[in-house]
């Protein structure tokens, strides 16, 4: 290594890291690594330093023990506790909240027993050699293969369970990657659940969790990890009384706390070209608490941050994300309609993965943008044929989609004509609000949206001639997704990211534990779902649909075999 050339032993390599990121420095794609016995340094002015200290602990009001110890009761937690409870093994899950939060809907898989039925069949090459593309290889290439090769039972497990307490379980497929030079392959993968009035996947969770015997403390907060050198022998926790307690996992802990999208010192420092995309960090539970303990013991973080970005957040037709006050959701934001930057331009292919458009974006005019569609906006949504939760009709198979409940309409069906009209009142409810502009002709339009009327009405004007030749001469968007714009009303309104959460997180080995600066592993702890890395760099590939909480649920079960002893590759 460079740092052997230049005379630099593994702890020099080590506290020289710590330093620069002890002090907030280091951001975007950069090392991430804590020596735990490195001096603090000072904070640059204007810089917060997000990581801190780790905190002191004073007396250990109890000492608690299981056979394992989880850390984060969400979608990954709940996971991993259900198939050691399965298997016998004695599970406790600290969480820091009042109760469970929510548990993802949609997991992606390869080979479940739904595709399989339907005849699917994925190519697993071709789908590792898109995630390293769109990762640019930042990656450990061996995970995604396990889920590729472990996805289909896990998910099979999960369904299975939400199947015998009441849900419905959808395979959102009937279509297959087009790998033509002119579009970017869509991957049938997801799978959704579809619960019953007054219950959701969380409590069924929960429910099927104490039911195995597994016990919750929340208004618990983990603080940190006691460790022997690499061996993590337990985890700290603050309880609702302000008592510290000890947890000791005697078979091991595993961590599961998310990332750290609600920590906007985190955000600023590490992902400052993402915050200027999308709506404003604002402070909540997914703060990096875990992501933080695994540093200050020496594990290293991915040197790429990046987060899950879905291009759907209306602004008022006056702000920019730098001024936003009151933004208003527009999930149809993904739909490739025409896109023109605040000069009334085009300025790429609207026909990609979500954040695509946003990171083009970021290169226009107040990092803002319009999307510009007409009355015929339904129809042109199914043939647009998009996929995960941008589609908000049923999937070519037949499958509903989740998004109704999501998205707060009133019922989940497959009648177009309701959809429609579930959808009219929540663009009704945006035009309200001030958010979705509505006109007679393009040159109205772009003054509501205070863009050049003239300018804008040229970049209309070439559009639709574009659309009418079915060739798009100017970014090359796909045939099928270049649909004229012809009859008024107009609708228009300014858009930035929603974030769903970080990607980057503690880089892990295929057994999930946490790796130093070297790659050399931490024993006694197991580290899953967003707090998790190795697996995500630059860009989620939401063409890969549930891809995330597929290997959350994947990576679970891995761990739990690992934990009871038993082969860990299926």
């Amino acid at each position: 290594m460079k740092s052997e050339k230049l005379g630099l032993n593994r702890r020099d390599f080590l506290k020289g890291t710590a330093l620069a990121a002890g002090a907030g420095l280091l951001a975007g794609c950069a090392p991430r690594v804590v020596d735990s016995t490195a001096k603090a340094t000072e904070t640059p002015a204007g810089t917060e330093d997000w990581l801190g200290q780790e905190p002191a602990i004073g007396s250990i009001a109890e000492t608690i023990e299981s056979d394992v110890i989880v850390i984060g009761a969400g979608t990954g937690g709940a996971y991993v506790a259900a198939s050691l409870l399965e298997k016998g093994i004695k599970t406790i899950l600290l969480e820091k909240n009042a109760t469970v939060s929510t548990l993802r809907n949609d997991w992606g898989a390869v080979d479940s027993k739904w595709q399989v039925e339907e005849g699917v069949k994925l190519d697993k090459a071709a789908i590792l050699h898109y995630h390293a593309m769109y990762s640019a290889n930042r990656i450990d290439q061996r995970l995604p293969r396990i889920w590729a090769n472990e996805s289909g039972a896990a998910i099979d497990w999960i369904g299975e369970l939400l199947e015998k307490r009441g849900a419905k379980f959808y395979f959102e497929g009937g279509y297959e990657p087009d790998f033509s030079s002119s579009t970017y392959p869509k991957f049938p993968t997801g799978h959704s659940g579809d619960f019953a009035a007054g219950t959701d996947g969380a409590t069924i969770m929960k429910e099927y969790i104490e039911e195995l015997g597994g016990v919750y403390h929340f208004d618990t907060s983990f603080v940190k990890f006691e460790h022997e050198g690499k061996k993590v022998t337990a985890a700290i926790a603050t309880n609702k009384d302000g008592k510290q307690i000890r947890f000791v996992g005697k078979k091991g802990i595993v961590l599961s706390t998310g990332g750290y999208q609600n920590n906007p010192a985190m955000m600023n420092a590490l992902q400052p070209a993402d915050v200027m995309i999308m709506t404003k960090p604002m402070p909540g539970a997914i703060s990096g608490d875990g992501i933080k303990a695994c540093l200050w013991m020496g594990a290293a973080m991915d040197e790429c941050h990046s987060s899950m970005l879905f291009d759907r957040m209306g602004l008022l037709p006056n702000e920019t994300p730098a001024t936003m006050t009151v933004p208003g959701f527009f999930w149809l934001g993904s739909q490739p309609w025409l896109k023109v930057n605040l000069l009334g331009e085009r300025f790429t292919n609207e026909s990609g993965p979500y954040d695509f458009i946003l990171h083009a974006a970021a290169r226009q005019p107040g990092a803002t943008y319009c999307a510009i569609m007409d009355s015929a906006w339904f129809e042109q949504v199914t043939q647009f044929s998009t996929t995960g939760c941008s589609r908000i009709y049923p999937f070519p198979n037949g499958s509903p989609n989740d998004v109704f409940k999501t998205a707060g309409l009133e019922s989940t069906g497959t009648d177009l004509a309701v959809i429609k009209e579930e959808w009219t009142k929540i663009l009704q409810g945006l035009i309200d609000s001030g958010h979705l502009q509505m006109a007679d002709t393009p040159e109205e339009l772009a003054a509501k949206l205070n863009i050049p009327a003239d300018t804008f009405a040229a970049t209309f004007n070439r559009y639709n001639e574009l659309a009418e030749k079915g060739v798009d001469e100017d970014f090359y968007k796909d045939a099928y997704r270049l649909l004229p714009l012809k009859s008024g009303p107009y609708y228009g309104i300014r858009l930035t990211g929603w974030h769903l959460c970080t990607l980057d997180g503690i880089r892990i080995d295929t057994q999930m534990r946490p790796l130093d600066a070297m790659n050399e592993p931490f024993e006694g702890l197991s580290v899953i779902g967003d707090s998790s890395g190795s697996y995500f760099a630059h860009t989620y590939p939401n063409l890969f649909t549930g891809y995330a909480n597929g290997r959350t649920t994947t990576f679970a079960r891995r761990v739990a075999r690992i934990i009871a002893g038993e082969p860990e590759n299926l």
